[in-house]
C-alpha cells in the first residue's frame, strides 16, 4: 500500500493500482519511441506489483496499528518470487522485465539475507537465459527496462504526492535515450514533463484512492473490513506539453 496522511485519516493507494497508473504513463508514449514487443512491455508494467502477501495477522500494519506504507517494509523475497513466477508464463519479455525490476529493487539489500542473495543470483541467471532464448543482447533488455523503471518512478511520485510546487523541478529518471526527465508544476495545477515523452500534447492520468477515517487497526482483518466500507475517489493529474 501507498499510505498518505489526510485530514479525514488516511488515503490509501494499492500497489496494483499504482502499477496500473504506471501502465497509463507508458500507454501515452510517443509511437516512434515505443520499443517492441509493446503489448508485452505494457503487460509487465501493469502487473509488476502482483504477488502481494495475504491479508493475515499484521502484515499490512505498523507496530502502532497504522496502515503500513510498502516503502517502510524490508525486501519480501516471497512476493518477488511470486511476481516473477506469474510473469514467466505470460511471455519471455514480460518475464525478463519483471525479473529485472525485482533485482533493481533488491540489489541494494544484497548481503543482508542469504535467501535474498540466492534469489538475486538466480534472477541474474534467469535474465541471461531469457536473452539467449530471445536472441537479443542483454543491453537491449536493460534499455527496455529503463522505460518500465521510469513509468514506475513517475507513478510513485504522483501516488506519494511528491509533485514539486510551482516553479520547482524534480528529476524522475533517465530514459533509454539517456535523456533525464523532470516533472514540474505549471499554472492552474497543470503538470509538465521536460523533455516531453508522450504522443499527445495533453495527457490525463488517474488512480483510485481509498479514504479511511479510522486511524488505528487491530489487525489486517480489521483494516480489510475498513477497505470494504471505504469511500473510493479518483485522483487525477493533468499534463500539458
Amino acid at each position: 500500500m501507498i499510505v498518505n496522511q489526510a485530514e479525514h485519516g488516511w488515503d490509501i493507494i494499492f500497489q496494483r493500482a499504482h502499477a496500473i497508473l504506471a501502465a497509463q504513463i507508458a500507454m501515452h508514449w510517443k509511437v516512434k519511441d515505443r520499443p517492441q514487443p509493446w503489448t508485452e512491455i505494457i503487460a509487465a508494467i501493469a502487473d509488476h506489483d502482483d504477488g502481494q502477501r495475504d491479508w493475515a495477522g499484521k502484515n499490512h500494519l505498523t507496530d502502532a496499528g497504522a496502515p503500513l506504507n510498502f516503502m517502510l517494509k524490508p525486501p519480501d523475497v516471497l512476493q518477488a518470487k511470486k511476481v516473477v513466477a506469474n510473469a514467466r508464463y505470460r511471455s519471455r519479455w514480460t518475464a525478463i522485465l519483471t525479473s529485472m525490476h525485482t533485482t533493481t529493487l533488491y540489489e541494494p539489500w544484497r548481503g543482508s539475507d542469504q535467501e535474498l542473495d540466492q534469489f538475486l543470483d538466480e534472477q541474474e541467471d534467469f535474465q541471461r537465459k531469457l536473452t539467449r532464448s530471445l536472441g537479443i543482447p542483454i543491453q537491449q533488455a536493460r534499455d527496455t527496462y529503463q522505460l518500465m523503471y521510469f513509468c514506475d518512478a513517475l507513478s510513485l511520485v504522483l501516488c506519494k504526492n511528491q509533485v514539486p510546487a510551482e516553479g520547482l523541478h524534480l528529476e524522475i529518471g533517465q530514459l533509454p535515450s539517456s535523456s533525464k526527465v523532470e516533472i514540474c508544476m505549471q499554472e492552474d495545477e497543470i503538470c509538465t514533463l521536460q523533455p516531453w515523452p508522450w504522443e499527445e500534447e495533453e495527457v490525463i492520468l488517474s488512480v483510485e484512492v481509498y479514504q479511511l477515517h479510522q486511524l488505528v487497526f487491530k489487525d489486517d482483518a480489521d483494516l480489510y473490513k475498513a477497505f470494504d466500507q471505504a469511500e473510493i475517489s479518483v485522483k487525477e493529474w493533468r499534463f500539458r506539453a
